[in-house]
């Protein structure tokens, strides 16, 4: 029986990749996979270009310091997949604020762009693999807690977690892009 070779690079990191700030913005953009007409993607772990066909992205807003991430390996029988989470502190005091909450606790097979304060433009949910199937992957809410608090400055937030299993870690969304270029192509896509 044959077996599988590995292929290996070698790992030199840069000194800012050495001191990369962790965390997220306050603001991040959400999208559903099955809305996706196309996804490109460049050299390495990057995707260059996203297109709906129908729909778009969703902007979600939260305070700073508070949105964080963080993928785990699980291995398997056959390949090891990577296990993406994306922890979201979401606000709503009204009733309009509220339905999107509750619109992500339901939502299936979605994608976030979120940017570090690394200055990276990081995509959750799309997987990018040998096959490029983005279309078969995506995260879903797998925790949740809706807190009241019982002080008057107790904490009040929705935390959510968005999970899913990939072939790959979070990717860059155009890396030879500035945030604020990055953002204004994400808000393009804002419908």
């Amino acid at each position: 029986m044959a077996g599988c070779a590995n292929t290996l690079t070698a790992s030199a990191p840069s000194c800012a990749a050495l001191k990369m700030k962790g965390g997220f913005d306050k603001e991040f953009y959400v999208g559903n996979i099955a809305d996706l007409s196309s996804v490109t993607y460049g050299t390495n772990q990057e995707v260059t270009a996203i297109a709906f066909g129908s729909g778009g992205l969703k902007k979600v807003s939260g305070k700073r310091l508070k949105h964080g991430a963080g993928t785990t390996l699980e291995p398997g029988d056959n390949v090891n997949m990577r296990v993406q989470n994306f922890n979201a502190v979401l606000y709503a005091k009204t009733a309009e604020e509220r339905l999107p909450i509750e619109q992500l606790a339901d939502a299936e097979d979605i994608f976030i762009i979120a940017e570090s304060n690394a200055g990276v433009m990081e995509v959750f949910g799309i997987n990018k693999g040998d096959n490029s199937q983005y279309d078969n992957y995506g995260l879903t809410a797998s925790a949740g807690e809706w807190k009241n608090g019982v002080l008057l400055n107790d904490d009040t937030s929705v935390s959510m977690t968005f999970s899913g299993q990939f072939d790959n870690g979070p990717l860059v969304f155009v890396e030879a892009s500035d945030i604020p270029t990055n953002r204004a192509t994400l808000d393009a896509l804002v419908v």
